[in-house]
């Protein structure tokens, strides 16, 4: 099963690649971070949002909102 974050950037249309450049990390290090969520920094987390566009940030919202409950 995919986690948010992943479903996030494949909704979006984006490659790992693309997201590893939006929050300038290497790729290897993006990958870990994919399969971890939880190790993103809010502001790596805004940038990414941002480079998603909508579609992405559905999800991401859906993701803080399930904190919350």
């Amino acid at each position: 099963m995919k986690n948010w974050l992943t479903r996030a950037r494949e909704i979006s249309g984006l490659t790992a690649q693309q997201c590893a450049d939006a929050i300038d990390l290497p790729i290897s290090e993006y990958a870990q971070v994919e399969r971890h969520p939880g190790t993103l920094t809010l502001n790596e987390l805004a940038a990414l949002a941002c480079a998603m566009g909508s579609a992405g940030q559905v999800l991401i919202e859906g993701a803080f909102e399930s904190l919350r409950a």
